[in-house]
Order: structure tokens, then C-alpha cells, then sequence
């Protein structure tokens, strides 16, 4: 597949990459962003700290720490309980977790009975690690892929204002995820004595059907 569509996202990483090789995942590692057991992993963090009978989630996302280093930092939670206050709660993989803290949107309509939910144990690891070893194989020729820097599934909410969801699948579930990859032979800059890392990032869709898409920027 060679219509990958990217854009170009300039990353400066500090003196420690740099003395390093720019090898970011040797200096974190343990939670390869594009495996399952990462995933498994924050699942079960979720479950052991969320009060999933009070909260309807709406969203999930997953989040690599620093870029390109391909290991998973923490998932970050958005949800609401029964008295219709929207609350987003991140949750480290090392085990920290950090406060509840409410959230407020101008536009989407936060209401907890017309939000249907995410059920977090449905989220299947296996699928996603599969999902990303296909997206690697679309990453364009002269190119090489780095990590998976956000993997998100999220409610279609809908919004306060009724002629904003014209056309929306109100209450679906939508899957996205964002691949990073560089250009070879063209990784960094040098300005100034500070190290620029380049490197693209292209959003995938995950369909109702499980294949993958990228949509036109």
C-alpha cells in the first residue's frame, strides 16, 4: 500500500537521545506500543482502578511518552458519572495514577444516559498489535516505521447543537490510531547544536470491519 498519506511533524529531542543515537526505546522500553501485552496491561490497570459501575467511558486513548520511542507511558480515560459530570483520569503503566479531574466541553452534549459507553474489556490486545503490523506495511518505500503514538477508541457523542449531527453516527464507537515513521537518511537536523529529529505521523482508521484506512489531510 503506497498511498500512506503524512504530514510532517518536526521533534526536538534532547542532548540524551542525541548521545544515544536517537535510540529513544532503548532508554524506555518495556511497553512496545505496537504489542498486545502493552495493551493487556493498561486494560487490566483500568479495571483494577476504575469504578467501572459508576463511570461511563467515552474514551480511551493510549499514548506513547516520548516520540518515536515506541513504549506506551499511560492511557488516558474521559467518563462520566450518573449526575452527568464528565471527568478524564490518566493512568501510568509503571502503576501511578493520576486525579480525577472534571472535565467541560461547549460543545459536546455530556449526558450520561445518552452516552452508551466504552466496555473496556472488549478492547482486544491481539487485534491491535495485528492492526499495527498492517499499518507498518503501509508505511511508503524509502521510509522506516518508528512507533504507534496514540491508539484511541471514542463514543460519537453528540453535540449541544442539534444541526451539528447532521450526518453523524451518534453513539458509534470509533477507532483510530496514529503510525510514525521517518524519512531515511534524512532523521535529523542539525541547528545551532541542537539535534532536530524529523519524522511523519499519518492517522489510521480502523473500520467497522476490522481493514484499515487513511483519510485524505
Amino acid at each position: 500500500m503506497k498511498n500512506l498519506v503524512y504530514s510532517t511533524i518536526l521533534v526536538c529531542i534532547s542532548a540524551l537521545f542525541s548521545s544515544c543515537g536517537g535510540q529513544a526505546g532503548k532508554l524506555f522500553g518495556g511497553n512496545p506500543t505496537d504489542k498486545a501485552a502493552s495493551y493487556a496491561k493498561a486494560i487490566k490497570l483500568i479495571k483494577e482502578k476504575t469504578d467501572l459501575d459508576k463511570f461511563k467511558i467515552y474514551s480511551v486513548r493510549f499514548v506513547e511518552g516520548e516520540a518515536l520511542s515506541n513504549d506506551m507511558m499511560h492511557v488516558d480515560l474521559s467518563m462520566v458519572s450518573p449526575d452527568n459530570i464528565a471527568y478524564k483520569q490518566v493512568f501510568y503503566l509503571n502503576g501511578n495514577v493520576g486525579d480525577l479531574r472534571k472535565q467541560s466541553s461547549s460543545i459536546d452534549d455530556i449526558d450520561y444516559e445518552k452516552i452508551k459507553g466504552i466496555d473496556v474489556t472488549k478492547i482486544d490486545p491481539e487485534a491491535i498489535e495485528k492492526q499495527c503490523a498492517e499499518a507498518q506495511q503501509m508505511v511508503p518505500e524509502g521510509h522506516t516505521y518508528k512507533s504507534i503514538g496514540r491508539y484511541e477508541v471514542k463514543e460519537i457523542l453528540p453535540k449541544k447543537t442539534a444541526l451539528l449531527n447532521k450526518g453523524r453516527n451518534i453513539g458509534a464507537q470509533e477507532t483510530t490510531f496514529d503510525i510514525r515513521f521517518t524519512e531515511d537518511g534524512k532523521e535529523t537536523e542539525v541547528n545551532g547544536g541542537k539535534v532536530t529529529y524529523l519524522y511523519y505521523e499519518a492517522e489510521v482508521q480502523v473500520n467497522a470491519d476490522g481493514t484499515l484506512s487513511v483519510e485524505e489531510k
